[in-house]
């Protein structure tokens, strides 16, 4: 019998990084990148990447669907987890369509905390900047 500690494990490895995970590269603040996953160094690293999010237009009450990706990875995945404060580098595909281009996105960890520190995973907001580097 599993604990629960592992059972989760097991759950974010399918539901984050099953046949549905976007790969994606890691830029640390410190230049390091993260290209390979923790748990299996010969398979991408890779998550949960969800291309588009509704949000309320506040004026007119509106839904609006909006192109701001938010990742969700794993935990155990990566070399280390980004802290708050710190500007981090996300390459990833600018869409979910097989062979779509690569850019390059910029984050820094200052939300509420929802690292899922608890529960095994991070949602990273990346966001378009102008100068960030090409991997």
């Amino acid at each position: 019998m599993i604990n629960l500690r592992e059972q989760i494990e097991r759950d974010l490895a399918d539901s984050l990084e099953g046949e549905w995970k976007v790969p994606v590269e890691l830029t640390t603040p410190d230049g390091q990148r993260q290209i390979y996953s923790v748990n299996n160094p010969s398979a991408r690293l890779g998550g949960q990447v969800l291309y588009f999010s509704r949000q309320e237009n506040p004026v007119t009450g509106e839904a609006m669907i909006i192109n701001q990706p938010v990742v969700t990875l794993r935990v155990s995945s990566l070399i280390r987890i980004p802290r708050a404060g710190e500007t981090w580098f996300i390459r990833m595909p600018v869409s979910p369509r097989p062979g779509a281009d690569w850019e390059s996105f910029v984050f820094t960890h200052d939300r509420n905390p929802e690292d899922g520190a608890d529960i095994g995973f991070i949602r990273i907001y990346p966001q378009r900047a102008k100068q960030v580097p090409e991997s």
